[in-house]
């Protein structure tokens, strides 16, 4: 048989004519969800043969595959609902409280123009797109171009220090004649 005899035809699921019927490649390879099942489900149950009726064993094995399906549904939204949660809020509020926690501190780091190691003082925060660029003197260093991290330096003066101690044995003492009286 010569090939040119031969009639070509495409399969009906990759024909053109089924993606341009107005839905999309993703909705037609979505496969069978709960609802598909439980339909199928009723239609066995509706034309089943009266004479030799749906097992009680069949019946039940269907039942629980439709109730595993409609738990992983369930499951697989919660997920969802949770990774959304996540990175939302959670995870940009952790990264915010970590960088904040960073001021203070100093630090040696590589210098973005020249490369070098440099030591300085992180002085604060500057979130673009939701990453940190610490601030160490007037130049904006990411967190992959920190290599050493050293002692919280806040330079609190030991007059500021004096000065809380104080009020705070003021307090104890109030709070203990208080508690006297």
């Amino acid at each position: 048989m010569d090939s040119s005899q031969i009639k070509w035809e495409t399969v009906p699921w990759l024909n053109n004519e089924t993606q341009s019927s107005g839905k999309s490649s993703k909705e037609i390879n979505k496969g069978l969800g709960k609802d598909d099942f439980l339909k199928l489900l009723l239609t066995e149950l509706k034309y089943q043969d009266p004479i030799e009726p749906v097992k009680d064993k069949e019946f039940i094995s269907q039942m629980a595959n439709f109730s595993a399906l409609e738990q992983m549904t369930n499951l697989n939204s919660s997920f969802n609902n949770l990774s959304a949660s996540l990175n939302s809020g959670i995870l940009p509020g952790l990264v915010m409280q970590q960088s904040i926690a960073m001021v203070g501190r100093e630090v040696v780091y590589a210098d973005p123009k020249s490369g070098e190691s440099s030591t300085g003082i992180i002085s604060g925060v500057v979130f673009r797109d939701g990453v940190p660029y610490y601030l160490i003197d007037d130049k904006e260093i990411t967190v992959d171009k920190i290599s050493k991290l050293g002692a919280v330096n806040v330079g609190y003066s030991d007059a500021l220090l004096e000065q809380i101690l104080a009020i705070l044995l003021k307090i104890q003492n109030s709070m203990s004649l208080g508690e006297d009286g």
